[in-house]
């Protein structure tokens, strides 16, 4: 399980930056708190991603929600 979530934490980040937005600039856009942007992007995460998360995140990247999901 700790894979998985290593691997969407580097793929969020790297979503991220591709945008080109900072933590905070994506925490204002989603309405998700940086703390929490922050823990879900750590190399080893300390939170769990709900669905209602990636919902936000995904608007706040303009990107649709499968998105998200598509790593390796």
């Amino acid at each position: 399980m700790k894979d998985i979530k290593c691997r969407f934490a580097r793929h969020l980040k790297e979503l991220r930056t591709k945008a080109g937005l900072s933590v905070s600039e994506l925490a204002k856009q989603s309405r998700v708190s940086r703390q929490h942007i922050r823990d879900l992007e750590l190399p080893i995460p300390k939170k769990r991603v709900t669905i209602e998360t990636l919902e936000k995140l995904a608007k706040g990247l303009r990107l649709p929600h499968y998105r998200l999901l598509q790593f390796k």
